[in-house]
């Protein structure tokens, strides 16, 4: 294996900070990429206990939620997350958890490294393109599957649209009672067609086609395989909006835009119930902290 030179790098549970690489550990205080570097790190200040010694005697204590045991976290007890409770303070060298904005804890930026597993996170302008390519196969797949319902759907639609358009009382316009039948056959055939693209593919290699092209890819945070339930609620974030068009567009954008801001694992909506995350492919690594890439 390559041995990399002992320096400064760029973190990969956050890429606005880099931190030292000694030959073997990450090692030393972050600092912002964009900063010059000092010529050795500040130290790590040590892991704070269940509360800061920086608060009151009386302060409540903070509740501490400590993942399952498993060996890909390497020696030591399994990462924990500092859960937000009144009267706590954000603890040295932490990254907060937030959940629809808000901070509801706090986690080590070492555990963010065990549980990412040396794997680097990737980019919300990796994952935007990679949807869009998706979307551009469906649309693909949509014209070959569904296109004579979606031609017979239009043949009943076109006529309607224009008797309203021209009608001097629209809301007097009877609608055709084929046409809802005809919506429903094919909203449903296309989300059979978006099930069969998306959900077998990322449960076999993590990535559909587009995920493959920019070199992403679906993991679980969880010390589980991802599995078809996990995979299906995954995907019903994506289905349910459909099914309320073009309403369900409001959602698909929140939902897409969230992975900018989230932290510290930058999942979007659809991630955050099944416990998933999208990495770079090149980034990952077998075991935990490995070293940097050149």
């Amino acid at each position: 294996m390559t041995t990399i030179e002992p320096g400064w790098y760029p973190d990969p549970a956050d890429p606005a900070t880099q931190r030292y690489w000694d030959g073997d550990a990450w090692v030393g205080k972050p600092v912002p990429a964009d900063a010059e570097p000092p010529a050795e790190p500040e130290p790590v200040d040590p892991e704070p206990e269940l509360l800061p010694t920086s608060l009151k005697d009386d302060a409540p204590e903070a509740a501490v939620q400590t993942l399952p045991m498993d060996r890909r976290y390497g020696d030591g007890p399994p990462p924990r997350i500092i859960q937000r409770t009144p009267g706590t303070v954000q603890p040295p060298d932490t990254v907060p958890i937030r959940s629809l904005g808000v901070t509801v804890g706090w986690i080590t930026r070492h555990d963010i490294h065990r549980i990412l597993g040396g794997r680097v996170l990737a980019h919300p302008g990796q994952r935007f393109v990679a949807r869009i390519v998706d979307v551009v196969c469906m649309l693909a797949l949509n014209a070959v599957v569904n296109g004579y319902f979606i031609y017979q759907m239009m043949q009943t639609f076109w006529p309607y649209f224009l008797e309203v358009a021209s009608s001097a009382d629209p809301g007097e316009v009877a609608v055709p009672s084929r046409l809802s039948d005809q919506l429903w056959v094919v909203l449903l055939i296309a989300l059979g067609l978006w099930f069969a693209y998306e959900v077998p593919a990322t449960l076999n290699t993590g990535q559909t086609l587009g995920k493959r092209l920019m070199g992403i890819k679906v993991v679980s945070l969880a010390p589980v395989n991802l599995g078809w339930g996990r995979l299906l609620l995954r995907w019903s974030y994506f289905a349910l909006p459909l099914l309320c068009f073009p309403f369900g567009a409001i959602l698909w954008i929140l939902d897409g835009i969230w992975c900018i801001r989230d932290q510290p694992f930058r999942q979007c909506l659809h991630d955050k119930s099944p416990g998933t995350a999208v990495v770079e492919v090149g980034g990952e690594k077998a075991e935990p902290e490995k070293e940097p890439s050149r």
